[in-house]
Parts: structure tokens; C-alpha cells; sequence
């Protein structure tokens, strides 16, 4: 019979024993380092990726921001070029109407030559854009340089969300793709600041510097993983993740294996020799389904109150509208770079209060400040009284309150709109739809601004810019979905119900079985997204 008996340990079994013990808790120690050193190197990665994208994103943020800089010129009476009100709608306006088309060149050129490809590309025409317009000598030549840089920005504004799409963690897909706006709003800083030291030919030669910066910075990071594998380029795609992932192999083989799944389950859910009547007929039916067309109407029902608050609007004719608000009190470039600095700012602070705050909550406060902004500008535009000395003062307090309500969430917001409202299946044909319709929006309202303020001045555009901010406020309580810590398909079951407001929804208590795993935490592209 076994008897159960105890032992005593000799001193150098002790020692023994607790050298192991040692050695494992400096192995783990030394693994727990190692995924940290990993995982902030596979950060650092995806920073300089999309390092390199803001780069690009700033270059397209130039030409938005350049009439603002071209036009005042060439309305002043010894300007070698002189261009009246309704050419200068023209120059100003004719780079929104080229941008939809280059997003719709980009599409083809995205899945043969890649999204870096694609944003080298970009840089080329962009290029050669500026240097048209700084060696015009007449308004052809203008307008044909800008419809060229329409052109490139509308090509590159694409593959830039998706190659920082398909690189980085999903905890930092938001923060990085939105950081994407900041950059815009920095390229529209930078032609302002231009613009009040040097004449327009000269600023669009230096606006030349950042595109091939960008080309030279895009060269020194890989290709998407996604797109590689897509090509059977396994070699390539794991060079590409494992600088992207800091060096962590398992991870990689995991994230390798589940792009090749899912690109795999993508194309045999294509239809194969499919006529071009089908196909049509296949993206209407798509477009019909409530689940797409209930978020399709709210993104064109948001953007078009949004261009209506004069968002945009204050881009492309800062100058001019400052003159007019002032009456020449102050330095017009000065204050233009102001409002750019502030608008700057805001956006950066946007991307950390998304981190904590819902996209109702922000959409609303941003509408209403700018609506009251707004009305208060309009309302002491009124009542002032001429030779007042806090005159300057009111009103610049009031643009800069405008600009700055306006940027935090008003600006922000469509960016993530398409990618989180549209469903999955239908986020490309959605994100096309929407992107063609605001430009076509904004072509118009560049176009006929001059004429609206002509009629009703600029008190009257400031009351318009108010009461269409308070209106879109109305709108993100009653239609918006709130979408912050929900999944994308919890966001598709919702647009599954019947209602079409949020405010009345179907209340269901938020179950937490979404609950990511490790490796689908750190995965390139998340499993919910191909449920």
C-alpha cells in the first residue's frame, strides 16, 4: 500500500527550486517587454504611414484654401491679372467641380497599382497644377491648373483613408483617419500664411514642395498588406505586417491568414461575366435596401446643412468676407490666418474629445455653437455703430467662435460618417454616392456665393450660416445614430428597424457579447466586420 508521506527539501534542492523560479519570472518578464517593445514599435510603424499620408493630406488642403489667397489679388487694380467677381466664382469653384471626377478615376488605379501607388500617383498632377497656375499669364490657364488640382486632390482622397484604413490597430484606426482632417485644415493654415507674405504665382510654386515630399515619404513605407495579399503577394505582405506589427511573427501569420479568408470569401461572392445591365441593376437594388439608404439620406441630409452653415464657404473666400465684416480695420491675410490657426486647433482638439465623447453629443454642441456664433456676428453687424472701437474686437471674438464651433464637430463628422453608418457591403458604392454629391453641393454654393452675397450682404449670410447650424442641430437629435463603443453590426441591426429617427428607435438593452479576443484586438482588419 502507497502511504501519502511528506518531504523535506535539502537546502540546494531550495536553491535549486527557487533559480527556476527565478529564470520563469524573468522569461515571462522578459516576453511581457518584448510585446510591449512590439507592440509600440508596430505603433510607431503605422504612425509613419500615416505620417506620410498627412503629408499628402495637407498637399490637398492647399488648393481648398488658395482662392481664398488668389482671388483678393487679382481683384486688386494693379493686379497684373485682373479677374471681376464672376471669373473669380469660376476659379474658385471649378476645383470642386473636378474633384468628384478624379474620386471616381482613383477606383480603377486602386486595386491595380495599390493605395500607395495610387497617393504616388496623386502627387504627379498636383505638381503639375501649381506649376500652371504660377506661370499663368492668363485665366485659362488658371482654371485649367485648377481643375487639374481638383483633379489630384479628388484622386487621392480614396486610397489616403484606405492604405490608414488597412495598416493600423483598429483602437487606432479613428484617431489616425481623422487626423487626416487636421492635416487639411493645416494645409489651409499654410496657404493663408503664404498668401499674406508673397504673391499668388509665388505661393502656388511653394505649394509644389509638399506633394513631392509626400512621393519621396511614401516610398520609404509598404504597400497595404490587404492589397499585397489580394495580388498573391504573400512575401511581400508579410515584410509589410511584420514592419507594421513591430516584429511580432505570430500575429502577423494570424493576420496573414485571416485577409487571405476573407479576400478569398470576397471573391467568390462576386458574380462572375455578370452583363453591365446586371451589375447596374445590382447596385440600385443595393442602394434601395433600407439598411444602405436610411444612412445614404442622412450623411446628404447632414452634409448639405453643413455646407449650408458655411463651412466651407469660409474657407474659399476668407479674405473677402473679413474685409467686408471689418471694413478694412484690419490686416484681411492676418486675420484669414487667424481663423486657420483656430481651425486647426479645433480640429486637433476634436480627434481627443471623439476618444470620449459621442458623435451626437459633439455634433450637437458644434451646430448650436455655430449657430449662435453665427446670429450673434449678423445681429452686431446690425446694431454697430460706426467709429466703434470695440467693434473689431466683438466681431472677431464672434468669426473665431464661429470657425472654431463650426471645425469641432461639423468638419469632422462626415469623414466618419461613411465608415461607420454605411454597412460594409455597400461602403464603397455609399462612400461614392455621398462624395459626388457633396462636391456637386459645394460646387454650387462656391459658385453662387458671390451673387447670394451680393443680394442679401454679409449680415445675410452670417443669419443663412445660423439659422441652417441650428437646423442641423435639429437634425443630429432627431436622425443621428449615436455609434461610439457600438459594433458596426449592432450599428446595420439598427438600420434594419422600421423608424428612420433615432429618437424613436426600438430601445434594446446593449449586450456585451462583442467582446474582442487578443489577436482580434490587435488585428489588421477586425473580425466583426466580415460577420
Amino acid at each position: 500500500m502507497m502511504g501519502y508521506t511528506s518531504m523535506k527539501e535539502s537546502p540546494l534542492d531550495l536553491e535549486n527550486n527557487n533559480n527556476n523560479n527565478l529564470k520563469h519570472d524573468k522569461r515571462i518578464l522578459n516576453e511581457k517587454e518584448s510585446t510591449t517593445q512590439s507592440n509600440s514599435k508596430g505603433v510607431l510603424a503605422q504612425c509613419l504611414v500615416t505620417g506620410a499620408v498627412l503629408l499628402v493630406a495637407t498637399g490637398g488642403g492647399i488648393p481648398i484654401g488658395y482662392s481664398a489667397v488668389l482671388l483678393p489679388q487679382l481683384s486688386e487694380e494693379n493686379s497684373t491679372l485682373h479677374v471681376d467677381r464672376e471669373t473669380g466664382s469660376w476659379i474658385a469653384a471649378v476645383h470642386s467641380l473636378a474633384t468628384p471626377i478624379g474620386s471616381l478615376l482613383s477606383g480603377p488605379f486602386l486595386d491595380a497599382i495599390g493605395r500607395r501607388g495610387c497617393l504616388q500617383l496623386s502627387a504627379i498632377p498636383l505638381c503639375i497644377g501649381w506649376l500652371i497656375i504660377g506661370l499663368s499669364r492668363n485665366v485659362t490657364s488658371i482654371l485649367v491648373g485648377r481643375v487639374i488640382c481638383g483633379l489630384s486632390v479628388g484622386f487621392m482622397a480614396v486610397p489616403a483613408q484606405v492604405l490608414v484604413g488597412e495598416t493600423a490597430y483598429p483602437g487606432l484606426r479613428g484617431f489616425l483617419v481623422v487626423g487626416s482632417f487636421s492635416a487639411y485644415c493645416a494645409g489651409i493654415l499654410l496657404v493663408y500664411a503664404f498668401g499674406a507674405s508673397f504673391n499668388w504665382d509665388i505661393v502656388a510654386f511653394y505649394a509644389i514642395v509638399l506633394p513631392l515630399a509626400a512621393f519621396i515619404a511614401l516610398c520609404l513605407v509598404p504597400e497595404s498588406p490587404a492589397w499585397l495579399i489580394r495580388r498573391k503577394k504573400i512575401d511581400k505582405a508579410k515584410k509589410a505586417l511584420l514592419w507594421l506589427r513591430g516584429g511580432n511573427t505570430e500575429q502577423v501569420l494570424a493576420e496573414i491568414e485571416l485577409l487571405d479568408t476573407s479576400i478569398k470569401a470576397d471573391f467568390a461572392r462576386k458574380p462572375v461575366n455578370t452583363s453591365f445591365t446586371k451589375r447596374i441593376s445590382s447596385v440600385m437594388s443595393t442602394i434601395r435596401d433600407p439598411g444602405v439608404l436610411k444612412p445614404l439620406i442622412i450623411i446628404n441630409v447632414f452634409n448639405a446643412l453643413q455646407l449650408s452653415s458655411g463651412t466651407y464657404i469660409i474657407v474659399f473666400y476668407a479674405v473677402d468676407m473679413i474685409k467686408d465684416i471689418d471694413n478694412g480695420n484690419i490686416d484681411n491675410y492676418l486675420a484669414a490666418v487667424v481663423t486657420a490657426i483656430t481651425r486647426f486647433v479645433f480640429s486637433l482638439v476634436s480627434c481627443v474629445l471623439l476618444l470620449k465623447m459621442g458623435r451626437r453629443a459633439l455634433g450637437i454642441v458644434s451646430a448650436l455653437g455655430s449657430s449662435l456664433a453665427s446670429l450673434i456676428l449678423a445681429g452686431y453687424l446690425i446694431a454697430r455703430k460706426e467709429g466703434s472701437s470695440v467693434d473689431v474686437y466683438v466681431l472677431a471674438v464672434c468669426l473665431l467662435f464661429y470657425v472654431g464651433a463650426n471645425t469641432l464637430g461639423l468638419l469632422i463628422l462626415p469623414g466618419l460618417m461613411v465608415g461607420e453608418l454605411m454597412p460594409l457591403r455597400a461602403r464603397g458604392i455609399g462612400g461614392g454616392c455621398v462624395f459626388f454629391i457633396f462636391n456637386l453641393l459645394l460646387f454650387f454654393m462656391t459658385k453662387f456665393f458671390p451673387m447670394v452675397n451680393s443680394l442679401v450682404g454679409t449680415t445675410g449670410i452670417f443669419t443663412i450660416f445660423g439659422i441652417c447650424s441650428f437646423l442641423e442641430a435639429i437634425f443630429i437629435y432627431l436622425a443621428l445614430p449615436e455609434t461610439k463603443d457600438r459594433t458596426l453590426q449592432e450599428i446595420e441591426e439598427y438600420f434594419q428597424q422600421s423608424n428612420f429617427l433615432w429618437i424613436t428607435r426600438t430601445k434594446t438593452t446593449k449586450q456585451n457579447t462583442d467582446v474582442p479576443t487578443k489577436a482580434e484586438s490587435n488585428c489588421l482588419i477586425p473580425l466583426s466586420e466580415y460577420k
